[in-house]
């Protein structure tokens, strides 16, 4: 898909007139749809026990056992997330057991890799939530591309604003240059499961990345005499 670049001023604000010139302060943007070229997901396992340290072994235990499978997996990443155990009441406000939650998270640009490592973890771990994004290295690119754009737009928006006022373009005295926003497309995608899964084969997800919309903006003060 050819990429789509958007560009239009953002702001003009009220000439600044000095000596025998005018200053404006003009601010223009670029935009771009960018293929999301990496994955973020996060996987849990939640029990309970009678006994804190039996529930901590066990998700202990089920927590090491996946990150020792993702060793094998060179291209992603593996990290724990949260970590915790709180207590269960009767109903006379009793402590009568225990619950316990931990997390492994995991990041890549290797799709492929990805889906087969949630699907195995997915045997004994249940999948919270998975979301595409674009990588530092793809948005640097995108952004460098984008920069240029941006100034030529916010100089043509200064030679339009000139015109309108019989003036003429001499300098553009101040540019800043505005960090990217960007918003994922499609929306982050989130899978639940109700139960603990059994200690089976599981089936890869079908992932389908989509795209992203980053933004660049710059921003100046233009000098017309």
């Amino acid at each position: 898909m050819k990429p789509q670049v958007l560009c239009s001023i953002l702001a003009l604000a009220a000439p600044l007139a000095f000596a025998d010139g005018i200053q404006l302060n003009l601010s223009a943007n670029a935009q771009r749809e960018v293929a999301n070229d990496q994955i973020s997901a996060s996987l849990y396992v939640q029990q309970s026990n009678s006994q804190a340290a039996v529930l901590a072994d066990k998700l202990n235990k089920i927590t090491a056992n996946g990150l020792a499978i993702g060793r094998n997996y060179g291209k992603v990443q593996l990290s724990t997330g949260s970590y915790n155990t709180w207590p269960s009441y009767d109903k006379n406000g009793k402590i009568s057991g225990w619950q316990g939650r931990a997390e492994i998270n995991l990041k890549s640009r290797d799709f492929a890799q990805a889906a087969e490592l949630i699907a195995k973890l997915q045997q004994t771990m249940l999948l919270e939530g998975v979301q595409f994004g674009v990588s530092d290295e793809a948005r640097r690119a995108a952004e460098q591309s984008m920069i240029p754009e941006a100034i030529a737009n916010l100089k043509q928006q200064a030679e339009v604003a000139a015109k309108a006022l019989d003036k003429s373009v001499v300098d553009i005295r101040q540019l800043d240059i505005g960090q990217q926003n960007h918003s994922f497309r499609p929306p982050v995608m989130m899978m639940k499961a109700a139960a603990a899964p059994a200690a089976e084969s599981v089936s890869q997800p079908d992932l389908q990345p989509g795209q992203s919309q980053l933004q660049l903006q710059v921003s100046g003060k233009v000098e017309l005499k």
